[in-house]
């Protein structure tokens, strides 16, 4: 799973303005959307990678919650029994 503990920087209104000055300045303008572009799929990709993994998280919780309830059914059931089993010594007044 990637490290999201580090914030990125995110692009403001501001920066995301093109600003038409000439023919020079295009080229370097679709370099820098190019790059935005791809910084903003593989933040999709990271997304969809937490997603799923959430969906893992949630089943595995699901299962560790049935099987606490289990876990607790049975413990129900061995202090039953002990319950009914006396010692001799416990039986005697």
């Amino acid at each position: 799973m990637t490290d999201t503990t580090q914030a990125t920087p995110r692009a403001t209104t501001q920066d995301m303005k093109l600003q038409f000055t000439g023919p020079e300045d295009l080229a370097e303008q679709v370099l820098a959307l190019r790059g935005e572009m791809q910084e903003l799929l593989a933040l999709r990709g990271e997304v969809e990678q937490l997603r799923a993994e959430v969906v893992r998280l949630d089943a595995d919780l699901d299962e560790s919650r049935r099987l606490n309830l289990r876990a607790a059914e049975l413990l129900d059931v061995v202090y039953e029994e002990l319950g009914t089993r006396r010692t001799p010594s416990e039986e005697a007044p």
